[in-house]
């Protein structure tokens, strides 16, 4: 060719070039629609026919489509200033000399993704005004039909926002979940920060409550613990001075037990003694009666005296038959009377002497037994409250005394070692505190409640403890009586399960107080709502198409959201991921803004 280009290679690159410039600037090409101040993703149609046509690329002066056709014009605006959005229809001649409002028939079917509305329009001021709000979203097709001199006129237009499509693998990638709208129960709750505390009624100070020196510690912090199990081990004189009282008590108890009973013995053979006397048997019977038995001085004293009456009695009875028949005188008579009476009262009176000494030694051994049995007692309590066991307190008596200086600490209850403040060697005070078990199987978690609220706060309300990512279900089960005087609230409390010791003491976690439950016709999950534009919205499924329905919320108890208006029971919208659907609307560009 030498170096020159051909004719028709310049036509290819000259074309070449013209079909790249309309490839890049198409997107500028394409026509942008608005009303009022929206900006709008439009989608058009084919270019307008003789029958079927759509609004021109231009605005008219009040910022609505035109439609244009033959010698009629129209300018349909979407007007909301002030008012709810409204159709205005501005009907014109091709020049804009207004057509007279009285003259023309405007409808509009308005086509949204789920039904049709039906709009008539009727005049108003210099216009005419449909017949219905247009509520939000403006995504949507419409037909315009006008009736003008016998002539009916038709113009498509199609306005897409908020929408977005997702194939059945873009749902899945994007992790959507859908469910219906439904009626719900909402919850009215009182939402409250919480701690977690120990449950006071399950912790215990282990103290020596004697004198002593460490000789081994068994137990360490955090360590688990059995209600019994020796978990030190320490060295005390005053123990062994315990134990040895306790062991003296039980000496003198059992002294005072045999001496009263030996008392009463005597006594018992002492009363028979005295019945027998009484019926005045022949000494050689009571002797043979009385032979084994145990008597004591009574007996050395008052069988004498009973054998001496009965010498007195013999004697007074011969004398006074003596005397009756003369052989003897008045005088010996008598003198053997008064010796009768003598013994007779000497026997009376040492019998009363017996009787009454029996009763008031018994009484007083009684006494003794009882003061011993005291200082036993004593000494026993003591021992106990230092710690020791029955089964400990009877080994003492075949315990060597070397080994009564040892003094086991034990657990009072099942538990954990919290705190611990004791190491090998060190003398201890019976005051110190040197152990804190805690039983952590049940934990409090107490929470203020503001003056305010106390009115809707009742005993038993259930109460859902927050701990991440787990909800505890409980009952109020303490409400103070007395309000703090600084804070102005009152401490409320649950009682938890902590089998596992999941949850400790001194974290915080968020409490919902449940005050009240009521019934919603339309609720939807609060994962679902998102901010669009200026709605709060979800997303609805229609097929394959994924739409913002702007709505007007009522309450949020965190798990369900009231839906005032704006959605119906049994419609699907996305309740997971939502965000992805805002994202791929905002990302196709699908919307406008106010």
């Amino acid at each position: 060719m030498n170096g020159k280009i051909s004719f028709g290679a310049l036509a290819i690159l000259v074309i070449g070039a013209g079909l790249g410039w309309g490839i890049l600037n198409m997107e500028k090409l394409s026509p942008k629609k608005s009303h009022d101040d929206h900006e709008v993703r439009e989608e058009k149609h084919d270019r307008p026919s003789a029958e079927n046509s759509h609004a021109s690329d231009q605005k008219g002066k009040h910022g609505g489509w035109l439609f244009e056709k033959e010698d009629i014009q129209l300018e349909v605006k979407i007007y909301e200033q002030g008012v709810p959005p409204q159709f205005r229809v501005y009907p014109t001649l091709p020049d804009g000399k207004p057509i007279s409002l009285n003259e023309i028939n405007i409808n509009i079917l308005l086509k949204r993704i789920d039904h049709v509305d039906n709009i008539g329009f009727k005049p108003a001021g210099d216009y005419l005004l449909g017949g219905q709000e247009v509520v939000e979203p403006h995504s949507f097709e419409i037909e315009v039909k006008a009736k003008w001199k016998d002539k009916t006129y038709e113009w498509n237009h199609s306005q897409i926002e908020g929408r977005a499509e997702f194939s059945p693998e873009a749902i899945t990638n994007a992790g959507l979940v859908f469910k219906k709208a439904s009626s719900a129960k909402l919850v009215s709750k009182i939402r409250l920060p919480g701690e977690i505390g120990l449950n006071e009624e399950k912790v215990v100070h282990i103290v020596p409550r004697v004198n002593g020196v460490v000789k081994k510690v068994l137990k360490d912090l955090g360590d688990q613990v059995k209600a019994g199990e020796i978990i030190a081990i320490l060295e005390s004189r005053e123990l062994a001075d315990a134990k040895i009282n306790y062991l003296s008590s039980i000496k003198q108890s059992d002294i005072a037990r045999a001496d009263l009973d030996r008392e009463t013995l005597i006594f018992e053979n002492t009363a028979s003694m005295l019945g027998l006397l009484k019926q005045e048997l022949d000494l050689e019977e009571i002797y043979s009666q009385l032979k084994d038995r145990v008597i004591g001085k009574s007996r050395e004293t008052l069988i004498p005296a009973y054998a001496k009456l009965r010498l007195a009695k013999s004697i007074h009875e011969r004398e006074k038959s003596l005397l009756e028949k003369g052989i003897t005188s008045e005088s010996e008579y008598l003198q053997a009377w008064e010796e009768y009476k003598s013994a007779q009262a000497r026997y009376i009176a040492l019998r009363e002497k017996i009787f009454y000494d029996g009763e008031w030694s018994i009484r007083q051994k009684k006494k003794t037994l009882e003061l011993d049995n005291l200082k036993f007692e004593t000494a026993n309590q003591k021992l106990l409250a230092l710690g020791l066991t029955e089964d400990e307190m009877e080994q003492l008596l075949e315990q060597d005394e070397q080994n009564f200086t040892r003094y086991e600490l034990r657990a009072t209850l099942d538990g954990k070692v919290i705190q611990k403040h004791l190491t090998t060697g060190e003398a201890v005070k019976k005051d110190a505190n040197i152990y804190i078990l805690a039983n952590l199987s049940k934990v409090w978690v107490n929470f203020a409640i503001s003056e305010k609220e106390l009115k809707r706060v009742r005993l038993g309300q259930k109460v859902i403890v927050k701990d991440e990512p787990k909800n505890i279900e409980a009952k109020l089960s303490y409400l103070s009586s007395v309000i703090d005087e600084k804070t102005r609230t009152v401490t409320g409390r649950v009682v938890i399960d902590n089998k596992k010791g999941a949850l400790r003491p001194g974290g915080y976690v968020t409490v919902e107080l449940v005050v009240g439950e009521r019934k919603v016709a339309v609720a939807v999950e609060p994962d679902a709502i998102q901010n669009f534009r200026d709605w709060s919205v979800v997303f609805v499924k229609h097929g394959s198409l994924l739409e913002a329905k702007p709505l007007e919320l009522g309450e949020n108890d965190g798990s369900r959201v009231e839906i005032l208006s704006g959605l119906k029971v049994g419609e699907p919208y996305v309740a997971k991921n939502s965000y992805a659907v805002k994202a791929e609307i905002e990302k196709s560009g699908a919307t406008h803004s106010h």
